[in-house]
C-alpha cells in the first residue's frame, strides 16, 4: 500500500458512522439488544431500578446464561434478597426460608416438569428459569420477604393439655373455623380476649396443664421450632450379655412422647394479616403392654418379660392463610389421652377411671409485630 491510498483510506475512516466499522459477520447478538433499541440504549442504572411491573412488561431484559440451553417459553429473572438476608437471623440459611416458601406458593411439580427450570438461592440473590406465570409467583414471594412492612414478629407459643373436650361449650360460638387436618385436626381464630377467656374457663371449670409457654422473637419468613418431650423407658427385647453362663438379659430401650411445632409465619402485603405454614406432630405412649418370653438362659429362669408400647401419633401439616394479627389461632390436636402427664393410674394399677382417657391437645399461638416498620428507604 503506498502512502496516497493509505492517506484517502484515513480519511475514509472518518467519514463512514463508527457502528458500520464495528460490524462482524462472527457478532452474537443478545436478545435484549434485538427486541427494541429503547432497552438496547438505555443506561445501565436506569435499567437496574426498574420495577418488576417494567419486568414483567420486558421479561427479556435479564438475559439467560450462555451455559444454560434456551427453552421455549422460559423466562430468566434475577433477584436482590440481600437486604433480607442481613437481618439478624438465627438460621445459618436464611435464604432457605424463600426457597421453602416459593415451593408453597408454586408447587414443586412447577419445577420438575419437562421443560428445564431453575431455582436456587444464596445470600444475596434469588436466580429462577420458568413461564411468566410461575416467576409472576415467585416475584410475590420475593416481595413479601424484601418489602415487607415488619421485619420482625413476636411469636407466643401455649401447648394446653385440657382434661377432655367440654371447654367448647361456651366460646364455640367465637371460634371461626379456618382449617382442619387429615386425623380430624382443627385449626380456629378468635380474638385475644375470647383465647384468654378460652383458658380460664379450662383452668376454673374443667381443669388444664399448661405444657409450654414459649415468646420468641422472629424474622418474618423464618421458621420457629417448638418441642416439650420426655422419654418414657420400657424393656424393648433381649440381649446376650458378654460375660459367660448370663445368656440372655432385658434390653432398656427408649421411647419419646411429646409435642412438635414447626411454623414459619410470613406477612401479607398489607402488614395487617399473615400466612402460617404449620408442621404439628403430637407422639403420645398410651401404655405397655407386657409380655412374657422365653429366652435361653445358663442361670435363673428362663422365662422374661419384655413391654409391648401403645403409641398413638397426630401430625398436622398445612398453612393458614390470611390469619389477622393481633389474634389467636388455635390448633387441636384431637384426643391424646395423658400426653406429658402420669398414665400409672392408683398405685400403678392403671384402675379404669384413675387413669386418663379423654386428655385433648390444644396449641395456642399468638402473632404480633414487633418494633417499628421498616422504613421506605429499607424496602426499596
Amino acid at each position: 500500500m503506498d502512502r496516497r491510498s493509505a492517506m484517502f483510506l484515513t480519511l475514509l475512516g472518518g467519514l463512514v458512522p463508527r457502528g458500520l466499522l464495528a460490524q462482524s459477520p462472527k457478532r452474537r447478538t443478545s436478545p435484549a439488544s434485538t427486541k427494541g433499541r429503547g432497552t438496547a440504549l438505555e443506561p445501565a442504572p436506569l435499567r437496574r431500578s426498574r420495577t418488576d411491573d417494567q419486568l414483567d412488561t420486558d421479561p427479556a431484559e435479564e438475559e439467560v446464561p450462555p451455559n444454560l440451553p434456551a427453552e421455549p417459553g422460559q423466562q430468566w429473572r434475577n433477584y436482590d434478597i440481600s437486604h433480607y438476608t442481613s437481618l439478624a437471623h438465627n438460621q445459618n440459611s436464611p435464604q432457605n426460608a424463600i426457597i421453602e416458601w416459593i415451593f408453597r406458593r408454586t408447587t414443586q411439580a412447577e419445577w420438575h416438569g419437562d421443560k428445564i427450570a431453575v431455582l436456587s438461592a444464596s445470600r444475596t440473590q434469588v436466580r429462577a428459569y420458568n413461564n411468566a406465570n410461575v416467576l409472576k409467583k415467585v416475584d410475590e414471594v420475593i416481595e413479601r420477604f424484601t418489602n415487607a412492612e415488619h421485619d420482625i414478629l413476636s411469636i407466643r407459643v401455649r401447648f394446653v393439655a385440657a382434661v377432655d373436650s367440654r371447654w367448647r361449650y361456651a366460646v364455640y360460638s367465637r371460634l371461626t373455623p379456618v382449617g382442619s387436618g387429615p386425623q380430624g385436626q382443627q385449626v380456629w381464630t378468635l380474638k385475644s380476649e375470647d383465647s384468654a377467656f378460652a383458658l380460664t374457663q379450662m383452668q376454673v371449670y374443667q381443669g388444664f396443664k399448661l405444657l409450654t409457654d414459649q415468646k420468641v422473637d422472629l424474622v418474618n419468613g423464618q421458621t420457629l421450632v417448638v418441642k416439650t418431650s420426655e422419654s418414657r423407658g420400657y424393656t424393648g427385647g433381649l440381649q446376650r450379655e458378654s460375660a459367660a453362663g448370663l445368656g440372655y438379659q432385658p434390653r432398656t430401650e427408649q421411647l419419646e412422647e411429646g409435642v412438635t411445632l414447626k411454623l414459619s409465619p410470613l406477612l401479607t402485603y398489607d402488614g395487617d394479616t399473615l400466612d402460617a405454614a404449620i408442621e404439628l406432630t403430637a407422639n403420645t405412649v398410651k401404655n405397655f403392654h407386657r409380655t412374657r418370653v422365653i429366652a435361653p438362659r445358663e442361670v435363673g429362669p428362663s422365662e422374661l418379660t419384655i413391654d409391648v408400647p401403645e403409641v398413638t401419633e397426630s401430625r398436622l401439616n398445612q398453612t393458614v392463610k390470611s390469619w389477622p394479627l393481633k389474634q389467636t389461632l388455635l390448633i387441636s390436636a384431637g384426643i391424646q389421652p395423658g400426653i406429658l402427664q402420669s398414665k400409672s393410674g392408683l398405685f400403678n394399677l392403671r384402675i379404669p377411671g384413675t387413669v386418663p382417657t379423654g386428655t385433648e391437645l390444644l396449641v395456642f399461638l399468638d402473632a404480633e409485630a414487633q418494633g417499628r416498620p421498616a422504613s421506605a428507604r429499607d424496602r426499596e
